[in-house]
Formats: structure tokens, C-alpha cells, sequence
């Protein structure tokens, strides 16, 4: 009896040192859900199904503490969307963005000509994305949460507000050399990245400003192999509608770059979402500028990397989501 005491009291003891993160699954789950509405149909079968299943990891990582999750919304915005009857040629970036990138000291060729012996950290992201924007806009309220359970070893993501005066808009940047999703039951076969797939073009019940851009997708394959998917959505039941960029490079490397005419706040229930201008920062083309950008590594200079830390230090945070606990929200 002694025995069987002395483990059931084990037993009971180790149940109520159980501590899963309750609260930052369900603001997870809440912030991932909203993400999920900006995709809106933006998949056809094969692609529901890999969403599906990046859900499931979601779940299943999420609930290891501490752990890191793939976020689904980043996931989804991976796969690709198909011109309407009329859509325009893609677009070629714009000179600000451009000649923004080729003047920053910091990421242009004097860092590139240094030996790539740091990670990517999610400071070097502020710090190349901050270089390469326009003139005059500001990055602000970090979401430290959504960093956190959405990077891991092979992916690298940021989620944040950027003004350019005309209001904030929440941007998220993701860069990764994971292997691409494959189809449902077929091991080793890609989810083909093409318009062809896409259905994000229709409004949902939301009246259309004067001011929105019409929805369009535009794909092409560089000289280098590399493969460039960029649309712009319709809008959902808030008057939500995204521009959005995958870059996937023949090296294996993927940046993708959202950017809404509205902030995705960070609450655990409601709708979340705050519209606040009538076009997203920046434009089509000179998110595709950023998002070409041969800067986006996964190996950076140390040099790269120390300016990020320093920038970082500059740029607000969003408070920890209610509920959570502060670990849940530290990333330094």
C-alpha cells in the first residue's frame, strides 16, 4: 500500500505541475483564425488540404511549451493565385523602394562583402526591411507574440505596423528554406505555386471604397530561375483586402510579404481588425522590390546582424496579449 501511496501521490503531483499554455494557444488560435480570413479562398482543394495540415502542427507544436508553431496564414499566403480575364502584366518595382535599398550602408555591398557567419535573426529582418522601405514611414508595435510561436529552425517571421503616414498597416515578412508543401497523400509532390490555384479575388460582403484596389494576380519566372507570385485580394466581411508577394529562389529560399490596408489587432476574440486606409503601404510592385532583395538570407554578416539589434531597440512592441504569460512574448 506504501507503494501504491507513495505513486499515486507522484502521479497527482506531476498532474498539477502540468502548466500548458492555455491562454496563448487561444490568442494564437484567435490572431492564426483572423490571419486565415485575409487568405479567403485563396486555395483550391490540394491547398485546403495543406493548410489543414499546417493547422494541425499548429496545434500540436503550440502545446509545447515554449515551443514554436508555423504560422498557417504565413503558410497559405505560399501558395499562388491566377489573373482574372484582363489582368495587367506585372508590374515593375518602384524607383523609392529601389534606390532605398541600394543606399542603406548597412545591407547593401559592404555587408554582402563580408563572410555570412551569423542566423538570420528577426532584428536583421527589421533592419533590411526598415532599409528598404520609402523615405519617412515608420515600423512600430512589434508583435512580439506572433514572432515567437512562428519562427523555428527553418523559418524566420516578423509581424508588425508600418505608417507611412497615411495610417498603419500591419506587414508580416516571412523568410524560410523549408522545403515547399506537398500535396495530400502524395509525398515529395509540391503544391504548385500558380494563379491557376487562386480564388482570392471576390469580395465578402463588404461594399467596395472608391479607393480599394481591384483584385489581381501576377506571376513570372526570372532569368535566374526565379519564381515571383504577387496579387492583391478581394475584400473580406471588414473591408480587409491584402497585397502580397512570395519570391522563391532557386537556392531554396522563400520571402513572402503581406501587407493590409488595415491592423491586425491583437486581441483573443472578435474580429481584430481595424481598417484604417484604402490601399495597403507601398504598393505591388515595391514589395516585390523588397522581396527580391538578395539580402534576405538565412546566413547574414555578423556586422548585419549586430545593426539589427541596435534598430531593434528602436521599434515599439505590442503589450503581451492578455492571459498570456510574459515568456510567451520574449524573443531577445
Amino acid at each position: 500500500m506504501d507503494f501504491e501511496d507513495d505513486l499515486t501521490g507522484m502521479l497527482l503531483e506531476s498532474v498539477h505541475e502540468l502548466d500548458p499554455p492555455v491562454a496563448a494557444m487561444v490568442a494564437e488560435g484567435g490572431r492564426a483564425g483572423r490571419q486565415r480570413r485575409r487568405i479567403r479562398r485563396g486555395l483550391q482543394t490540394a491547398g485546403a488540404a495543406a493548410m489543414v495540415a499546417a493547422l494541425v502542427t499548429v496545434g500540436a507544436v503550440v502545446t509545447q511549451r515554449g515551443g514554436s508553431s508555423q504560422s498557417t496564414a504565413a503558410s497559405a499566403v505560399s501558395a499562388s493565385p491566377s489573373p482574372p480575364a484582363g489582368t495587367a502584366p506585372a508590374a515593375t518595382p518602384t524607383a523609392g523602394a529601389s534606390a532605398s535599398a541600394a543606399a542603406s550602408p548597412s545591407t547593401g555591398a559592404a555587408a554582402a562583402a563580408e563572410p555570412a557567419t551569423a542566423d538570420l535573426s528577426w532584428q536583421a529582418m527589421l533592419k533590411i526591411l526598415h532599409d528598404q522601405l520609402p523615405p519617412g514611414g515608420q515600423l512600430a508595435k512589434l508583435n512580439t507574440f506572433a514572432v515567437k510561436f512562428n519562427t523555428g529552425p527553418q523559418r524566420r517571421y516578423v509581424e508588425l505596423q508600418y505608417n507611412d503616414g497615411a495610417g498603419p498597416s500591419t506587414v508580416m515578412l516571412d523568410v524560410s528554406d523549408a522545403p515547399p508543401p506537398t500535396m495530400p497523400g502524395k509525398p515529395g509532390a509540391p503544391v504548385p505555386l500558380t494563379c491557376a490555384n487562386w480564388m482570392g479575388g471576390t469580395d465578402e460582403g463588404h461594399d467596395r471604397k472608391p479607393g480599394y484596389e481591384h483584385p489581381t494576380c501576377q506571376e513570372r519566372q526570372l532569368p535566374d530561375g526565379t519564381k515571383v507570385f504577387s496579387y492583391i485580394t478581394g475584400t473580406d466581411g471588414y473591408g480587409l483586402y491584402d497585397e502580397a508577394v512570395k519570391v522563391s529562389r532557386p537556392d531554396g529560399t522563400q520571402v513572402s510579404i503581406t501587407a493590409a490596408n488595415a491592423t491586425l489587432d491583437q486581441v483573443a476574440a472578435g474580429p481584430g481588425i481595424t481598417v484604417t486606409r484604402d490601399k495597403p503601404p507601398v504598393g505591388l510592385p515595391g514589395w516585390e522590390a523588397i522581396a527580391l532583395s538578395p539580402q534576405w538570407q538565412m546566413k547574414i554578416p555578423q556586422s548585419l546582424a549586430d545593426a539589427g539589434v541596435a534598430y531593434a531597440r528602436t521599434v515599439t512592441r505590442l503589450p503581451c496579449p492578455q492571459g498570456s504569460k510574459p515568456a510567451d512574448c520574449v524573443i531577445d
